[in-house]
């Protein structure tokens, strides 16, 4: 296995997708659909990466970045949005530390190789995020 993945995004064909695709690269994906959901499997599960929506309902992406950032230091996420890359959100993740963002309407073969450049770098990195 290569990494174990926390998808989280509100939309189930989303999960589904992006489950499936990991799946294939030799991960194990787990996927929920809220910020609170995903907290709270954190609290029980140990993973490598986490996928995080930036816009979910309840708490926000940014809101369950700064949770993770908070009581998971050193562990990589990488945002995901389906709004475009919207420069002022990009910014306030990276602050939170963020390890990137990729697009849902990126390519399959896109996502999937950007992804893993992120983690790859992040994992270089010592898993040390800078909170720039």
């Amino acid at each position: 296995m290569l990494y174990k993945i926390l998808v989280v995004d509100d939309e189930a064909p989303v999960r589904d997708l992006l489950g499936d695709l990991f799946k294939k690269e030799d991960c194990l994906p787990i996927t929920c659909g809220s910020g609170e959901e995903a907290l709270a499997i954190l609290k029980k599960e140990t993973f490598d990466v986490v996928l995080l929506d930036i816009k979910l309902p309840g708490m926000s992406g940014l809101e369950v970045l700064k949770e993770i950032r908070a009581r998971f230091v050193n562990l990589p996420v990488v945002m995901i949005t389906g709004f475009g890359f919207d420069e002022e959100l990009i910014g306030k993740s990276k602050q939170f530390g963020c390890c990137g963002y990729i697009g849902k309407n990126m390519p399959a073969a896109q996502i999937i190789v950007t992804f893993m450049q992120f983690v790859k770098e992040a994992k270089e990195r010592g898993n040390s995020l800078s909170l720039q």
